[in-house]
Order: structure tokens, then sequence, then C-alpha cells
């Protein structure tokens, strides 16, 4: 991974961790090892997939939806299961 990967992980991962802090707080969720607290994890970073995919196709000048992205990351998910039990 280039440095330039390595940076913008690092922001990603970060923002991640205020929207995560931020939600469990909103949400009253005081037990980071709780059910709801991986589900308030599991939500920050579908979001933050979602949104880099949007950008990421707006700037190449695709018209994107969430019904691709769900479409595309099923896929994709089932691909790299197929990988896994190889």
């Amino acid at each position: 991974m280039s440095d330039l990967h390595k940076r913008a992980m690092a922001a990603v991962l970060e923002a991640a961790e205020h929207d995560i802090a931020d939600t469990l707080k909103e949400q009253g969720i005081r037990d980071r090892h709780s059910e709801d607290a991986d589900d308030v994890v599991f939500d920050v970073a579908i979001l933050h997939a979602y949104r880099i995919f949007v950008r990421i196709c707006e700037k190449e000048g695709l018209s994107v939806d969430a019904g691709l992205f769900s479409d595309l990351a099923a896929d994709l998910a089932e691909d790299m299961a197929q990988e896994e039990g190889e």
C-alpha cells in the first residue's frame, strides 16, 4: 500500500471512529462490546464505504445509487467468501 493510501485510510478510520463514538453517545450505548454497539460499527463502516463509492463514481462521471452499491457489494462479498473457502 502506498504512503498516500495509508494516509487516506488513516483519515477514513479516524473519521469513522468519531462517527462511531458520536452515534454510541447519541443512542445511549455505553457497552462498546454489546450487540447494539456492534450494529453501530457495522452501520458506520457501510455508510463510509457507500460515501466513498459515491464520491469515486461521481468523480469519474458515473451515476450511482444505493441499489447499485448494494448489488455490487453483495457480489463482491460473495466472491470474497468463495475465495476464503478455497
